[in-house]
C-alpha cells in the first residue's frame, strides 16, 4: 500500500463486507400497522400429501419430504432472509399449533392449489393476540424466476415450487415493510 489513506480505504471496505456477511444489510423497516409485533409466525402451506403420483413422485414419502422441505427450507428460510432483524418462526408440520400471542404476527395459507407447476394460495395476516384478520390476498407467484444467488433458477418441478416459495416470501416482506 502506498499511503495511509489506501490502508484506511481497504480496512473500511473489509469492515463493511464483514458486517454484510455477518448480518446482512440493515433490518427492514416495518409499516406502522405491523410495528407492534416482534415475531412472525409462518404457517404451513398444505400442498396435498396424496397428490404424489400427480407430480411424478415415486412414493408418497418422497413427496411428503419435499413438502416439508418447501415449507421449512424454502418458505420459512426465505422469509427469515427477507425479514432481517425479526424473529421469524414457522410450523414444523401441518398439525403444528399456532402461537396465538399478542407479540406475534401470524401468517396463514389457505385455498392452496398446485396446477402443474403453478402455485396459488390465499395468504392471511392475523393479529396473534386478538386473532383478528389484518390483511389477506391471493398469491400466484411466477414458477420460474431469476435466482438472486446467480443465474436462472432450476426449471425442475421442485425448483419451480421453490421459486414460488421465494416469491411468496418476497411478497410477505413487500406487504409488511416500507423498504
Amino acid at each position: 500500500m502506498k499511503s495511509r489513506f489506501d490502508r484506511y480505504v481497504v480496512l473500511g471496505m473489509a469492515v463493511v463486507m464483514a458486517m454484510m456477511l455477518a448480518g446482512g444489510c440493515a433490518p427492514v423497516r416495518v409499516t406502522e400497522q405491523y410495528q407492534k409485533f416482534n415475531r412472525i409466525y409462518v404457517g404451513w402451506m398444505h400442498l396435498g400429501e396424496n397428490n404424489w403420483k400427480r407430480y411424478g413422485y415415486g412414493t408418497r414419502g418422497e413427496w411428503i419430504d419435499d413438502i416439508r422441505s418447501e415449507n421449512i427450507d424454502s418458505l420459512q428460510s426465505y422469509t427469515r432472509g427477507y425479514m432481517k432483524g425479526w424473529n421469524v418462526i414457522g410450523a414444523d408440520s401441518r398439525t403444528s399449533p399456532i402461537p396465538w400471542d399478542p407479540n406475534t404476527l401470524v401468517i396463514l395459507f389457505s385455498d392452496v392449489s398446485l396446477n402443474g407447476n403453478q402455485l396459488r394460495c390465499k395468504m392471511s395476516f392475523y393479529d396473534g393476540g386478538t386473532r383478528r384478520l389484518l390483511y389477506h390476498r391471493y398469491e400466484q407467484p411466477s414458477p420460474i424466476s431469476y435466482n438472486p444467488y446467480g443465474g436462472w433458477s432450476n426449471a425442475s418441478f421442485t425448483g419451480q415450487l421453490s421459486n414460488s416459495m421465494y416469491g411468496i416470501a418476497y411478497d410477505i416482506k413487500y406487504y409488511l415493510t416500507t423498504d
